[in-house]
């Protein structure tokens, strides 16, 4: 039978990784735009979770309805964004991501701590009585550069961007980067005791990767501000996919997993920030697309990728139980499917970019070829 300790529960994370949000801001209440209600629902969820003593109860309050009320609050402070900022709007939304990432480098000590000394109710109902400080106070800072009134009607929702085949790719890249995007977080504690190293490695990669998502958020959101957001998604895919094939795959020393966590925490976690820049190329010229609205979308693709995650990985673990040898490399663990999953995806998360290119590309061969033939 498989224990947990008190620091690898710690590193566990909610499902929504306050990025799953699938509905608009037009879809809000008019009044605060539900803002406070969801904050209740995501704190009344962590206060319930230990009244249920058995994993479908915390399934259903922290991995749902926890999700739920975290989306529903995050989706309209993310689309505030949009509305107040114009000329750096990629620096602004890498700072909204870095702030998220920040969290993760002390809460998994801190959460150590507290399930050591007061246990998993006590732990999550203080979780609860923190999130209500500390969210409810910046609720009354948080509003859209335009007031909305009461009496006026919701704004005409416009889907012409349904007709952009850059939308679509786009969303198609984030779904499959999403996949694969939580991987190796989810179970760096495990393969970390795989491996033979101790227990508190896992949740130090963990923190590393929180931390060196920080700039990686703050520098790809100010590249997005002055170059190509397809520009910016390849850098990110291509940067996060390197470190886990040549690293994490064929070797198991904590120096190299240390390098790991930090270049694929950089990459990887900076691949959020450059939405912004890829959401003004699907926008172009056309005023009637709103970009919140495709902003939501993107997010509703995030969340999907997330779900799907959980179960892929698990049957992808599960397949490589059987291909597990003794070899010093990553790939012959049991995590080796995963490993290889986790490359492919963050390579596919450039399906836009890359697609342009392998056009480009193609457009002049042919009519190179058709020079050479005339």
């Amino acid at each position: 039978m498989t224990t947990t300790t008190s620091l690898e529960l710690a590193s566990i994370r909610p499902t929504d990784n306050d990025e799953a949000g699938l509905s608009s801001i037009d879809a809000l209440p008019p009044t605060d735009r539900g803002r406070g209600a969801y904050t209740a629902l995501a704190c009344c969820t962590i206060a319930q979770a230990p009244i249920w003593g058995n994993v479908a109860g915390l399934i259903a309050t922290q991995g749902v309805l926890y999700a739920i009320g975290c989306s529903l609050l995050f989706s309209p402070i993310s689309l505030y964004m949009d509305e107040w900022f114009v000329e750096r709007k990629g620096l602004a939304y890498g700072v909204m991501w870095a702030g998220k990432s920040s969290v993760g480098v002390a809460m998994p000590f801190l959460f150590n701590v507290l399930l050591q000394r007061f246990g998993l109710k006590a732990t999550l109902l203080s979780w609860t009585v923190a999130s209500v400080a500390m969210t409810l106070p910046t609720l009354f800072f948080l509003k859209p550069r335009v007031e909305i009134s009461r009496d006026s009607r919701p704004r005409p929702i416009s889907f012409a961007f349904f007709r952009h085949a850059s939308f679509w790719m786009l969303q198609f890249g984030i779904i499959i980067q999403s996949l694969g995007y939580l991987m190796p977080s989810t179970y760096l504690a495990s393969y970390a005791t795989a491996i033979g190293l101790s227990s508190v490695t896992g949740p130090v990669l963990l923190a590393l990767f929180s931390l060196a998502s920080v700039p990686g958020s703050l520098i790809h959101g100010m590249l997005g501000d002055k170059i190509s957001g397809a520009k910016v998604i390849l850098v990110s895919s291509l940067g996060s996919a390197l470190p886990v094939f040549l690293l994490w795959g064929l070797d198991r020393h904590i120096s190299t997993m240390v390098v790991f966590v930090i270049l694929y925490g950089f990459f990887a976690g900076g691949f959020s920030a450059t939405w912004s820049g890829a959401l003004q190329e699907v926008k172009g010229t056309n005023e009637s697309i709103d970009t919140s609205l495709v902003f939501g979308m993107l997010l509703g693709g995030r969340g999907l990728g997330f779900i799907v995650a959980g179960p892929l990985s698990g049957a992808l673990i599960s397949a490589g139980s059987s291909l597990a040898s003794g070899d010093s490399l990553g790939y012959a663990t049991k995590y080796g499917p995963m490993i290889l999953c986790t490359g492919v995806t963050a390579i596919l998360g450039a399906w836009a970019p890359i697609c342009k290119i392998v056009k480009s590309v193609g457009k002049k061969g042919l009519e190179k070829y058709a020079r050479l033939m005339l």
